[in-house]
């Protein structure tokens, strides 16, 4: 028999060569995480197996957001809070503000007629394909119209958004042109509006390492102080930063920054513990998904794009319900209505 010990409620070590009390209670020890259930991936299997129904799904978000207990989206609450048993007009009210509401209220899911599974499954689709999924394709998955993907799709993004981050320690900065080429820039007119409008400028940074987290969003570009500027509104001052040799970055050593750079028009890559490799494969999937996936993304709403590349990059291989509850908690207080979106 093979010893054991554990440590009582007292502090006092048992060590002993008998079985353990659980073993002879006959409970069997707990199963080991397989790879998949560590990285939180799941399949469609797998996914309808464990929500296989509305109330399932209603019950998997309330659980989600709420947890044990109900609160009020309104007035915040929960101890004035009871569940409707008609569930009308809705599930749950709240004897404080005196209102009706259910796990859909202040959040991007309120004011939808989707059902809340469907929800979860455009969720779970998002972050299984690394570069995307287009609303055109996410329709056909849905079995809804495609102006209705697109909507539910942005909602998404809108809930996926990881707000303000700031960096520190080793990071890695820099920045890619998003969009048309500067050729179409001034085609006929005959040709498309949208193709015309030329490139956007995103700016990126990314913990150096294995697994660091991704930072990304447009800017207006309008000289290299603007650069400069995001540098030192999103990396905490005395961090090591690593950058390309553009001149909007040479004078960071002056600010607080530990300061490296590698220089690509030499075909340098590395140089010593130095390197933007990192930020550049992000790059590299997000124009992938560009040019393979959605073919167009307009300026109104390329942040929403890429807070949803950033998102996903950020959350590794995970498809399953871990990463869906995480995309619904930040869901909350995160409305997106159709007139906003489309304004």
């Amino acid at each position: 028999m093979t010893p054991w010990a554990s440590i009582t409620a007292d502090g006092e070590i048992i060590i002993g060569d008998e079985p353990r009390p659980e073993q002879r209670a006959g409970i069997p020890p707990p199963r080991r995480q397989t790879k998949k259930e560590q990285q939180d991936i799941i399949g469609i299997e797998k996914f309808y197996k464990e929500i296989p129904d509305e109330e399932a799904a209603i019950a998997f978000v309330e659980e989600r957001i709420w947890g044990d207990t109900p609160w009020c989206p309104r007035c915040g609450q929960d101890d004035t809070v009871y569940r409707v048993k008609s569930g009308k007009p809705q599930s749950h009210r709240c004897r404080g503000c005196r209102q009706y509401f259910s796990v859909r209220t202040g959040t991007v899911m309120e004011n939808t007629n989707l059902p809340v599974r469907k929800w979860l499954l455009a969720i779970h689709l998002m972050h299984t394909s690394r570069k995307g999924i287009s609303s055109v394709q996410l329709s056909k998955a849905l079995d809804v119209t495609q102006t209705t993907a697109w909507f539910l799709g942005h909602r998404i993004r809108e809930a996926m958004k990881e707000g303000n981050v700031i960096m520190g320690e080793v990071v890695q900065v820099d920045e890619a042109y998003i969009g048309g080429k500067e050729r179409w820039k001034h085609s006929d007119k005959k040709l498309h509006e949208r193709w015309r409008e030329g490139r956007a400028l995103v700016f990126g940074l990314k913990e150096d390492g294995i697994g660091g987290k991704v930072k990304a969003f447009p800017i207006w570009y309008d000289g290299n102080e603007a650069l400069q500027d995001e540098v030192m509104l999103n990396v905490n001052p005395g961090s090591t930063v690593y950058t390309d040799s553009h001149p909007a970055y040479r004078n960071l050593s002056r600010y607080g920054y530990n300061h490296a750079t590698v220089n690509h028009h030499i075909h340098q890559y590395v140089n010593g513990m130095a390197t933007t490799n990192g930020i550049e494969s992000f790059w590299a999937l997000l124009k992938r998904g560009y040019v393979g996936v959605f073919h167009y993304m307009s300026w109104k709403h390329l942040h929403r794009y890429v807070d949803e590349f950033a998102a996903r990059h950020n959350a590794g291989q995970g498809n399953g319900f871990r990463t869906i509850g995480e995309v619904l908690r930040r869901g909350v207080g995160r409305r997106l209505t159709y007139a906003r979106l489309t304004a």
